[in-house]
């Protein structure tokens, strides 16, 4: 799925920087450069989650490995063959997945006309580098992953605690969301296209970066007070089970944390263009031209951040349960009874859930708080489906939740599998 939705935005991308331009300013190619800045972030993270978690359960076997004497070099080895081989047979899934994509993109229409099928087909020596680029971020995951295979086995082994979240953390954030506001601040049409192309990457880049800094520190923080207000199994079982790594609660929701920072510039901006044209008597017909493919960058931008999410929400839940399966096999034999763990996880998953649909999106609207303000007036429509869009992405996670429900009950039925 990840190379399936890297060929298809990469298309898109591909037709709009080589779209031709009457304005020569360069804004399809902003346009371009905006919608792979936007997209690196979300496919990046949902790849390397994939990885990581596929690594997640190399570990046990690994550290047992290294506990029966086999070198690191060896265990490095085995590991990056079995990810790189993983990512590769996933790669060429994905390939194959994109093929009947293309007549749908051929339909979608760039500076006026539709792509056609001859520019909706990726050059191959595109498409090598993309597959190149998801097997790297397999292979990059499985390395990080080792690290604590190699440096303490038996923590591993024992399920060592995960180390706190500092508070530097929401420093980092706050002085990267200040500079980001400051630099769209001072962008200005004297800068150019590339200057203005660049300003734009290193602040959509950098701030959907600093999310995945400062969500772990605020889940945690907000996990503490629930567990301080528990009165109750399940609500003091989901505290413990986000302060035990606040990190892995945080990717179990990245997501959604990223569809709620696209989706508040882009309801803002679409409520904006649709403003300026129907008040406005001075828009061009290439103006109105160029609108119409902003819309296209930005739904686009839309759909594919919540068909990830949608794609990241099974895959995350079903490998938590795998990941403490021995914590359930206990609850059971010590009397818990199975509604009672699944409302566990239900509020588990609802304390990052939160965090993640509010605070991307309070920070978005900061960045492009006079689009959002004269949207709120003019169109408040696009802003409600704003809000209906993060609503959306929490009710997707929930989902995940509710459908792992079978897999709970597997690892209960088969409890010597955990032990």
């Amino acid at each position: 799925m990840i190379t399936a939705v890297s060929i298809a935005v990469s298309t898109l991308a591909n037709a709009f920087w080589f779209a031709p331009d009457p304005s020569g300013f360069g804004q399809y190619q902003i346009l371009a450069v905006a919608m792979l800045a936007v997209m690196v972030v979300p496919v990046s993270t949902l790849g390397s989650s994939a990885a990581r978690l596929s690594a997640r359960r190399r570990e046990d076997r690994l550290a047992t490995l290294r506990l029966m004497g086999a070198t690191p070099r060896w265990v490095r080895k085995v590991a990056l063959v079995e990810a790189g081989l993983l990512a590769l047979a996933g790669v060429l899934l994905g390939a194959a997945l994109a093929l009947p994509i293309t007549p749908a993109l051929a339909l979608v229409p760039v500076a006026g006309n539709t792509l056609g099928i001859d520019r909706a087909i990726l050059p191959p020596a595109l498409v090598v580098v993309l597959a190149s680029c998801v097997v790297l971020v397999a292979l990059i995951s499985a390395v990080a992953s080792l690290k604590q295979v190699m440096i303490s086995p038996l923590g591993v082994r024992m399920r060592q605690s995960a180390p706190r979240m500092h508070w530097l953390r929401l420093v980092i954030a706050a002085l990267v969301v200040a500079g980001a506001v400051l630099v769209l601040q001072l962008t200005s049409a004297s800068w150019g296209t590339v200057g203005i192309t660049l300003a734009l990457v290193l602040v959509i880049v950098s701030v959907m970066a600093v999310l995945n800094i400062l969500g772990p520190f605020l889940v945690g923080r907000s996990a503490q007070r629930r567990l301080r207000r528990s009165d109750n199994a399940a609500s003091l079982i989901a505290a413990r089970t986000v302060l035990e790594s606040p990190q892995a609660a945080w990717r179990q929701v990245s997501g959604v944390a990223l569809a709620s920072f696209i989706a508040v510039p882009a309801g803002s901006v679409l409520g904006f263009l649709d403003m300026v044209q129907n008040v406005s008597d001075a828009v061009t017909p290439e103006q109105i031209q160029f609108f119409g493919d902003i819309r296209t960058v930005v739904v686009a931008a839309l759909a594919v951040s919540y068909l990830l999410v949608a794609c990241s929400v099974g895959v995350t839940q079903a490998a938590a349960v795998m990941e403490r399966r021995a914590l359930y096999v206990s609850l059971d034999r010590l009397g818990m009874s199975q509604p009672v763990m699944h409302r566990s996880r239900r509020m588990a998953i609802s304390i990052p859930l939160l965090v993640a649909a509010v605070v991307p999106a309070v920070i978005a609207a900061v960045l492009v708080i006079p689009v959002v303000g004269v949207s709120a007036v003019t169109a408040p429509l696009f802003l409600l489906t704003v809000i209906g869009c993060i609503v959306l992405g929490m009710l997707l996670v929930q989902l995940g939740v509710i459908a792992t429900f079978p897999v709970l009950r597997r690892v209960l039925a088969a409890p010597e599998r955990a032990l």
